[in-house]
């Protein structure tokens, strides 16, 4: 419970703190990225309003007298609807004045239609005029035909409908205006397609049905014309409020007349905290007179406003970026508090190993120093003084034995810690093994233990710690082995093994006796070893890398370790 409670922690802690970071570095992104963006349009409306005033002025060129003035103001005004495509921005407004300040041309809602303005023999001029529909007809009529100048049906074979015609059907113009007598709705249907899938042929009949008349009453004096045609172009649904507002910036003359007196900069005026609206002013040809009276002054002037929301054109590469940051810190998250729990589980174990090494380091010691506490205390009191022999041996043998465990456990640490300088040399486990039989050979011969050797290798190892290890294998097998019974050492080409016959250990036991002071056997008090030696072997080869281990066999264990 303990755990998976410091495991929860853990998580959340590390999780809360690479959020808060990952909050903080994506606020910055972003703010960051909307005010690039906020430039980056800036320079974009600078390109579109050059390439907008360069048509303009191509427009204008062409009905300028040579003292630059327009020579028929009605004219250029038919071109400018002629060429409207040119401002064609659902973004932007525009509009055109001459040097007086006089309005030429500005973007509308307006219909083009084109008609046949006249004839010269087999050859017609067609003219183009604007319609205003919402003059002439009511908000259903009119929702009516903005849907068939809008629709786009995707026809995919003969028969399906593939648009809608409109036309005019007499009509009168007021200046550059049309007012429309009827309008006639034709609905086109497939005849043949390509072999892509692209419509080839289409066509449709006229129907009485779908005929929308105006209710205008001519009171003479305009010119009338009989057919015309209401093109797509420019048809693309009334303008919202934000278009309106737009509109009525670039059809603003004070402002103009402002910000013609000072040319050069971008306007930009904060709407929300990420809407902007642009308004920018060109002169005629990209160029601008100095004069006394009126200062700058330019033969005409393209006015161009546009309002952009910078979080709609940076949400793709915000919505990635943020999606891919919180998955890379997600993963460092989980990756951190992964580690940071198993370095937990280390420490922890680490300070338990401690503990119970400390423990049992008390628990070994205790027993010697009680002896010879007791020893010491019957000598200073002449107790059984015909055995002060006897007492001075076994305080002498306690010595040596509580000794022999400081040494181990100063050799443990030596080995665990990095100070430890290594001789690496080739070294024979069949000349090591063949020194420690000879070394045990007389306690064997005593307990009636039949030792065999079978096989040789040679390994790159430091030749005193190789030989720590078998000793410290080779000790544990004689403490286990009864009388009588049998160690038997093989060597392969890859493995080491130390076999003894005996008690095997229990399978839970198996991994806990190479930790230190722990034994198969739970009662300390019957052994002679300190506890250490194979503690000090799993050093040894862990510091080599070699695998290692002990397993239960037919009437025995068989500890051993790779080399390979």
């Amino acid at each position: 419970m303990k755990k998976d409670k410091m495991k929860r922690t853990i998580y959340m802690r590390t999780f809360s703190a690479l959020f808060a970071i990952y909050l903080a570095l994506m606020a910055g992104f972003g703010i960051f990225l909307i005010l690039q963006e906020k430039k980056v349009k800036g320079l974009e409306l600078g390109t579109f309003a050059l390439q907008v005033n360069n048509r303009v002025g191509e427009i204008l060129q062409e009905h300028m007298d040579s003292d630059n003035c327009v020579a028929d103001i009605l004219k250029l005004k038919k071109d400018f609807v002629r060429e409207s495509f040119f401002a064609a921005d659902s973004r932007t407004e525009l509009a055109v004045y001459t040097g007086d300040y006089d309005l030429i041309f500005h973007t509308s809602d307006n219909w083009i239609c084109s008609y046949t303005e006249y004839s010269e023999g087999s050859k017609n001029y067609i003219g183009y005029g604007y319609l205003n529909p919402e003059d002439w007809f009511n908000e259903k009529e009119l929702e009516e035909l903005d849907d068939f100048l809008r629709a786009e049906p995707k026809p995919e074979k003969p028969g399906d409908l593939a648009g809608y015609s409109l036309a005019l059907e007499g009509f009168w113009m007021d200046n550059e205006m049309i007012i429309p007598e009827k309008i006639y709705v034709t609905p086109i249907y497939a005849s043949s397609f390509y072999e892509n899938g692209d419509l080839e042929s289409s066509g449709g009949t006229r129907r009485d049905d779908m005929v929308y008349v105006s209710g205008y009453n001519s009171t003479g004096g305009l010119p009338y014309f009989k057919h015309g045609s209401i093109q797509p172009l420019g048809s693309s649904g009334r303008a919202d409020e934000k278009q309106l507002e737009l509109r009525s910036m670039v059809l603003n003359k004070e402002r103009l007349k402002e910000a013609s007196q000072q040319l050069g900069n971008t306007s930009c005026e904060r709407i929300s905290p990420v809407t902007y609206r642009y308004y920018l002013l060109m002169p005629y040809q990209n160029r601008v007179k100095v004069e006394e009276d009126s200062g700058l002054y330019s033969e005409a002037w393209t006015v161009i406003a546009r309002e952009v929301n910078l979080l709609d054109q940076c949400a793709g590469t915000l919505a990635f970026v943020w999606v891919s940051c919180f998955i890379a810190f997600l993963t460092a998250a989980l990756i951190l508090s992964a580690q940071t729990y198993k370095t937990y589980q280390k420490r922890e174990a680490l300070e338990r190993h401690r503990k119970e090494t400390t423990d049992a380091l008390a628990h070994d010691l205790k027993t010697p120093l009680s002896i010879i506490s007791g020893y010491a205390q019957n000598l200073l009191e002449n107790i059984n003084t015909e055995k002060r022999e006897y007492y001075a041996g076994n305080i002498r043998d306690n010595v040596d034995r509580m000794d022999k465990i400081i040494r181990e456990m100063l050799e443990l640490s030596k080995l665990e810690s990095d100070r430890l300088l290594l001789k690496i040399e080739d070294v024979s486990l069949g000349e090591v093994c063949n020194g420690i039989m000879n070394r045990y050979n007389q306690i064997c011969c005593e307990k009636s233990i039949t030792v065999s050797r079978e096989g040789d290798a040679v390994i790159k190892a430091d030749r005193t710690l190789a030989g720590r290890v078998t000793d410290n294998f080779f000790v544990n097998a004689l403490d286990h082995t009864p009388d009588g019974g049998t160690i038997r050492i093989r060597i392969t080409d890859t493995t080491f093994e130390f076999y003894n016959s005996g008690s095997r250990i229990p399978e839970e036991k198996l991994n806990e006796i190479w930790q230190p002071y722990q034994k198969a056997d739970t009662s300390r008090g019957n052994t002679k070893g300190t506890g250490l030696g194979l503690s000090i072997s799993r050093t040894i080869l862990e510091l080599y890398q070699f695998p290692y281990g002990a397993q239960n066999s037919d009437n025995g264990v068989i500890f051993w370790f790779k080399f390979a």
